[in-house]
């Protein structure tokens, strides 16, 4: 056994004999001389202050201060836990008692040497620890003066129970597992874990701490490191904790952001496609018509272009969105969007812990319901009336068709035949009866659809010295999609050191890989197909469709180009590809694969040059490299289209010579993404006359760089066993001028056509671009007595992307704030109710880039193969433009931030303005000139809106605790200058897309006013001075502008989170409640003619005069009549206010002494299900998250999900 010794006494046997006799004699000598001095030694006074101070250290403390010796064994003192205390004057004896308690180590006194051994447990001692539970009192003190400390939260380790201590500093604990610790935390003081003492009564002194803090009150930037206290700006975050209450079931770290930030929204709708541009989320409304939208993301303190939909969720610590000038504006031309600070997991000093997590998640099989699709009879029904009225108009009829080798739905058969007397009423209903009594919802969803399986797998260590600490994840995501053959895997690798070196310099690193997979198919839309189409026939064979669905790569094969089974056949038997279009097997002849490698890289170095000043440098680097793969098999309906297409005729035989050669076509795009970023920075932190006047300062310079390429390449002719491909000619594709397919009357209708419409950069192409900025900046902060604080930032941004003339590669962004914390003025620091109020005033500018245009002229490029010998040809994709400049947003923002109520209530609210100016937007031009309009500076837009975040501890009652979280965001915005407004010629089209119009929200929603069908069932809306007019373009009868009706905007302008909490012993149920409103969109209305699958009161349509008194759908139309009145009829505008309950979990924390019998610490079991509710304002028959904002048609609806998961440490 290894013994550890200070001072022990022993005697060393080289000591010669004569010098060891006289050593003693001196001893006993003295001993006599000291003996008052030996009997009071033990009253000696001891003073400490130790703050995560190891034991075997304090022990060496004491020794020097009382000369007392301690003996050991070395082994008892690993798994000490630090010591935190602070004492003045104290006697050895209530030292050595405050310090030992709540160890498994007892101490005896023998003279002057104080022996240290385990505490050994009697048997009845160890039987009731390990059956009984106790009930246990406690006190929590302020160590400097021994006041008691009100509010401060007592949590059992292992559990989620915790109380919180009464205004006397009391707390007390029923039915706690003897062998049980408590975490004790209070704003602003070490946070400490003890142990439960023999006597059951706790006395925990707790140790004020900047350090501590920083940790809990602090604000990350991606700068610097800030004090709440010293924040001007407007900032919300959270916390692990809090972010995964719920389980993040997709992987998307957005998903579990979603109502706990205020001021950001998560855009719910992508049905106008914005989201490649604007992002997942927006913060406090755009600011811009043609500049970058999406908010900028921060991981670990540097700008990152890896979307979050990537990371890996288990690797958070926390979020932070700066939404105002004074927090984002030393980001510069990127922050006008507002900033998104992420903040990943770090190694902790301790030994290493494992922590496991695991979750699945099932969701149902798409459902259609919401749809409100017409079916059965009533489907059948009307597409016989549509029949019958095409025959009469167009006169129509199989016997065209037959003579056309065109193929015929099998119920125009059956109109047909009974227009023409063929069959008998009753045999054409008894036709029609047979084909409404099958519907092939079912079959789709069996043949083409999956449950949806989530699952992740994470797994991560961490621990470290005081010197260095690690941190090590792996992840896996493994997603089977909703439909058939589609799936999504994620693996993701994490480290993060940091390491402490000659005791000035320390060294952060980290380095993330990720891959990603998804895999698809190419799966049918449902609403393609008649409701009587059959998939496949009783054996399971594929069964072709009536008709072929449209192509967009060759103009005429499509519905109205299918040829009958005759000639398809006839075709097939002279050696042509069979043209019908099969949807199962399809699906298995065609595969579409993305795979992503993501590098992100990163280190800073921070060195120490004196107290208060350091300076640091480092940098990060990230690079992305993906690729989308496309196939098509040789039996694929678009390679069987593609081979026939360019085939010509044998001039001998007459049989098909096929010019691309036979196999499968193959696409490859190729992407990189590299980014990086340098920086120096020096940082100075400094308190004077006992933290009075605190100073805070920084100046750094960086310099950035972003390059993307991509390239695509295709292969003809490929064979997926021997991987190889065969040579073809290219100067046919897109050759539509030089080239005619050679069996174009066989390959589609006699009367039909057919066109290349692809182009060589569909198949081939290569693009580079690249974007660099080099700043400097300099952010300030000084706060007064801890009640006044001044922030001031200035940044100097520099680019490439305006030319080489200096004066339009500048833009200084600057900002500037101030706070006053109320609550430590005379006036309100002795109020029993309000513990902290601050208010907080801060303005600046922020800036935005938008990347194609610039003051030179900017040329694509592309091949002419219309000419024997192909050419490279050039055009002005933009025109130059020498007054282009930066785009600025003006940032103003009030807020008040505060703690009532003993702290039970907390929150801040917010009130801001954004006026961006100089966005770039449209102007007229001299179409002479080769262009017809220009991009310059000179539209502005206007936010204005509200901020709510709350916090409150509603009940804490034993082992109950019920917690309430709200956020809310209210954004109004209005386009306040624009040069070009409405985007249209035609007044009665510009209902059709969202406008921008000054005086209005960007993206406004216009609608005409639909009074009714005439008395021949043509729709009439208002026109001018309110008469009915009918929409014409031949003669044109228009409405005027005045007559559009401005009917909101499609984006919710309110957005309110309410998230509940509640704790009951081991149990945690936590349920958030989504609400967005403010929007609205127009509702596709029942319409003749429409496109794809009509829907429900379609059939009750206009049909003879007098139906007008009873219905508002138009009949049959004739060609010049348009029906936008009706379909965009502001009585069709629906309100999209909605309530979603978004998660549901419960959790269950598993006993410490069960969950340490099998190894577990801090075992987690969680059960959840997503989306089960939703209520909407104007009439549950929609979807607002899923209805589409341009056209009004219905989504199916957002389906509920089901999860589990389990967590524990090893």
């Amino acid at each position: 056994m290894k013994k550890y010794a200070f001072n022990i006494g022993e005697s060393p046997s080289w000591i010669p004999p004569k010098i060891l006799m006289i050593m003693k004699l001196v001893i006993i000598l003295m001993t006599i001389f000291l003996t008052k001095v030996s009997a009071t030694g033990f009253a000696q006074r001891i003073t400490l202050k130790e703050n995560g101070t190891p034991l075997s250290v304090v022990l060496q403390n004491i020794r020097t201060q009382v000369g007392y010796d301690f003996v050991f064994d070395t082994k008892f003192l690993l798994n000490e836990k630090k010591v935190y205390i602070n004492i003045e004057d104290a006697k050895l004896e209530d030292v050595l008692v405050d310090i030992f308690r709540g160890r498994k180590l007892t101490y005896t006194i023998k003279n002057k040497s104080i022996v240290i051994r385990p505490k050994i447990e009697s048997f009845y001692e160890r039987i009731v620890n390990e059956f009984f539970f106790i009930d246990v009192r406690g006190k929590v003190i302020d160590a400097r003066n021994g006041q008691p400390l009100m509010g401060a939260n007592i949590n059992l380790k292992g559990s989620s129970r915790s109380v919180h201590t009464d205004k006397n500093g009391e707390f007390f604990f029923k039915n706690v597992d003897s062998g049980s610790s408590f975490n004790v935390s209070y704003i602003g003081f070490e946070s400490q874990e003890v142990a439960i003492p023999q006597n059951r009564s706790l006395l925990v002194r707790m140790i004020a701490s900047t350090s501590k803090l920083e940790e809990v009150q602090v604000i990350q930037t991606g700068y610097q490191t800030l004090k709440k206290t010293q924040l001007t700006g407007a900032y919300t975050s959270i916390n692990r904790e809090t972010y995964l209450q719920a389980i993040p079931t997709t992987g998307n770290i957005a998903e579990n952001m979603e109502g706990r930030l205020a001021g950001l929204v998560l855009n719910i709708n992508d049905s106008r496609g914005e989201f490649t541009n604007q992002g997942q989320f927006t913060i406090r409304g755009i600011s811009t018509f043609q500049a970058i939208k999406k908010p900028l993301i921060v991981m670990d303190g540097y700008p990152t272009e890896i979307d979050v939909s990537s990371l890996n969720p288990y690797d958070i610590e926390s979020i932070t969105v700066l939404k105002d000038a004074a927090a984002a504006a030393i980001y510069g031309v990127r922050a006008t969007n507002g900033v998104i600070v992420i903040v990943t997991k770090k190694g902790k000093i301790g030994k290493p812990i494992i922590s496991f997590t695991s979750s699945l998640t099932i969701k149902p099989k798409t459902n259609y319901e919401k749809l409100k699709l017409l079916s059965g009879k009533g489907y059948i029904d009307y597409a016989h009336a549509v029949n019958l009225y095409n025959i009469e108009q167009d006169g129509i009829s199989t016997d065209f068709y037959d003579s056309n080798n065109q193929a015929y739905l099998p119920l125009f058969k059956i109109s047909d035949d009974l227009d023409k007397g063929r069959i008998t009423q009753i045999e054409a209903d008894k036709r029609m009866t047979e084909l409404s009594t099958y519907d092939n919802m079912e079959d789709y969803k069996r043949l083409f659809l999956q449950n949806s399986f989530l699952q992740s797998y994470d797994l991560n260590i961490s621990g470290g010295t005081e010197n260095s600490s690690h941190y090590f994840g792996i992840n896996h995501q493994d997603n089977k999609g909703s439909e058939r053959f589609s799936s999504h895997k994620r693996m993701n690798l994490k480290y993060n050191g940091t390491f402490q070196f000659f005791k000035r310099f320390n060294l952060e690193v980290q380095s993330v890989y990720s891959n990603l997979k998804d895999n698809s198919s190419n799966i049918p839309d449902y609403l393609s197909f008649e409701p009587y189409q059959k998939f496949v026939d009783d054996q399971g064979k594929a069964l072709p469709t009536f008709l072929q669905p449209y192509n967009y790569n060759f103009y005429g094969f499509g519905p109205d180009g299918s040829i009958n089974t005759d000639r398809n056949q006839k075709n097939m038997d002279m050696g042509l590809y069979d043209v019908n279009y099969y949807p199962y097997q399809d699906m298995f002849e065609s595969n579409n694969t993305t795979s992503s490698n993501i590098f992100h890289a990163q280190a800073k170095l921070t060195t120490r040059i004196f107290n208060g000043l350091n300076f640091e440098i480092g940098g990060v680097f990230e690079r992305q490299i993906g690729e989308i793969t496309n196939f098509a098999s040789e039996n694929s309906w678009e390679t069987r289209l593609l081979l026939n297409y360019y085939a010509i005729k044998d001039p001998v035989s007459g049989q098909p010579v096929f010019q691309f050669p036979k196999g499968g076509v193959k696409k490859n795009t190729n992407q990189i993404i590299n980014t990086h970023t340098l920086r120096a920075q020096l940082n100075y932190n400094k308190s004077f006359n006992e933290n009075v006047h605190s100073f805070s300062f920084l100046l750094g310079a960086e310099q950035r760089e972003l390059s993307s390429s991509s390239r695509l390449s295709t292969a003809f002719g490929y064979n997926e066993q021997t991987l190889t491909t065969q040579p073809v000619n290219l100067n046919f594709i897109g050759n539509r001028l030089q080239y005619s397919p050679g069996f174009i009357d066989e390959l589609v209708p006699l009367d039909g056509s057919l066109r290349d419409q692809t182009y060589f950069y569909n198949y081939f192409g290569e693009t580079y671009n690249s974007d660099r900025f080099v700043s400097v900046y300099a952010n300030g902060d000084y706060t007064f007595d801890n009640r006044i604080s001044v922030t001031g930032s200035l940044r100097v941004d520099q680019s490439n992307l305006f030319g080489k003339d200096p004066k339009f590669r500048y833009t200084p962004l600057w900002s500037t704030g101030v706070s006053w914390m109320l609550s430590e003025e005379q006036f309100l620091k002795d109020s029993e109710w309000i513990n902290m109020l601050k208010v907080r005033f801060a303005g600046g500018y922020n800036g935005n880039i938008r990347n194609t245009g610039s003051n030179y002229s900017i040329l694509s490029t592309s091949v002419n193969n219309y000419t024997p010998n192909s050419v490279i040809g050039y055009s002005v994709s933009s025109p130059p433009n020498s007054s282009l400049r930066w785009e600025k947003t003006l940032n103003l923002n009030g807020g008040i931030d505060f703690e009532i109520l003993n702290r039970r209530v907390s929150g801040s609210i917010d009130y801001y303005i954004k006026n961006g100016k100089d966005l770039f937007a449209s102007i007229t031009r001299d179409p002479t000139g080769g262009f017809n309009s220009l991009v310059t500076n000179n539209a502005s837009v206007q936010n204005r809106g509200l901020d709510i975040s709350l916090v409150s501890r509603n009940i804490e009652v034993d082992q109950f605790k019920w917690q309430t979280q709200l956020t809310a965001s209210f954004n109004k915005n209005e386009v306040k200058k624009l040069s070009i407004q409405f985007n249209s010629t035609n007044n009665f089209l510009r209902v059709l897309t969202p406008q921008n119009a000054v005086g209005y929200p960007m993206y406004s929603l216009f609608t005409m006013d639909y009074i009714g069908l005439n008395d021949q069932g043509h729709p009439m809306v208002k026109g001018e001075n309110g008469e009915p007019i009918v929409i014409n373009v031949f003669p044109v009868v228009d409405v005027p502008l005045d007559a559009l009706h401005f009917s909101g905007v499609n984006m919710p302008k309110y957005t309110i989170g309410f998230n509940n909490h509640f704790t009951f012993g081991q149990f945690g149920l936590s349920a958030l409640l989504m609400y967005y409103g403010g929007h609205s969109s127009i509702v596709a209305p029942p319409t003749v003619g429409g496109e794809g699958r009509p829907i429900e009161g379609t059939q009750n349509y206009w049909k003879k005069p007098g139906d007008e008194k009873n219905t508002d759908v138009p009949g049959f139309l004739p060609f010049n009549l348009r029906t936008e009145g009706y379909r965009y009829g502001t009585k069709f505008v629906r309100k999209l206010d909605f309530i979603a309950l978004r998660t549901a979990t419960l959790s269950y924390q598993l006993n410490s002494n069960i969950a340490n019998k099998i190894g577990l610490r801090d075992a987690k079991v969680m059960l959840q299900i997503s989306n089960p509710f939703k209520y909407v304002f104007s009439g549950n028959d929609i979807d607002p998250e899923t209805l589409n904002f341009y056209n009004g048609n219905r989504g199916v609806s957002v389906l509920p999900s089901y999860s589990i998961s389990f967590s524990t440490n090893f």
